[in-house]
């Protein structure tokens, strides 16, 4: 009985310590600790066609693909592109428009929802050297495949002399009035 016992507090101890080693670390986006976290590399699986070098990290809001929630479609990305020294407001938006068509398309395919993906676009403006804002018509392929404009604001950061960071925070357009304060903590806690 002890062997049986002790047997079964040494595998819950290993499976506790390999799920505590397989989370995702957060090398760009540490804030906020409670909204979950994805990490991937370039190529992207849904949008191959983004040349890019790096990789990309997402936190999701609670409540993110909650139609109902106030935090609905409100998350931040950054991204850690290499071999990159500046980056235009044609390439965010070329990015853009590739990113979310390939994640629309990938979604749906089984949701089977009707979109027409070539509505799904973005517009970018630079604000500062820096900063841009961008919009993006977006069709969410998650819940009930209609339309959401989602606003975003870009800060980019030289990292190094080949790298770049792109942070970016995400709210759909009836949330924009709080869409300056999450990016403002987005920098302070994550720059």
């Amino acid at each position: 009985m002890k062997f049986l016992l002790r047997t079964s507090l040494v595998f819950l101890l290993f499976f506790f310590i390999l799920a505590i080693n397989s989370q995702e670390k957060a090398s760009i986006l540490k804030y906020p600790k409670d909204w979950r976290l994805e990490s991937k590399t370039f190529p992207l699986d849904f949008a191959s066609d983004i040349k890019w070098k790096g990789f990309e990290e997402l936190r999701f809001s609670p409540g993110m693909f909650h139609r109902d929630s106030p935090n609905y479609f409100t998350y931040y990305f950054g991204i850690q592109l290499e071999d990159k020294k500046g980056i235009t407001k044609e390439e965010i938006a070329d990015f853009l428009n590739k990113n979310y068509r390939g994640l629309c398309k990938a979604v749906n395919s089984k949701r089977k929802f009707s979109i027409d993906y070539e509505k799904i676009k973005s517009v970018v403006k630079r604000i500062k050297r820096n900063l841009f804002e961008g919009e993006v018509v977006f069709y969410d392929s998650f819940t009930n495949g209609k339309e959401v404009i989602l606003k975003m604001i870009i800060t980019t950061k030289k990292k190094s002399k080949n790298k770049l960071l792109l942070l970016v925070s995400v709210t759909p357009e009836k949330n924009k009035s709080e869409l300056k304060l999450l990016h403002k903590n987005n920098l302070k806690n994550n720059l």
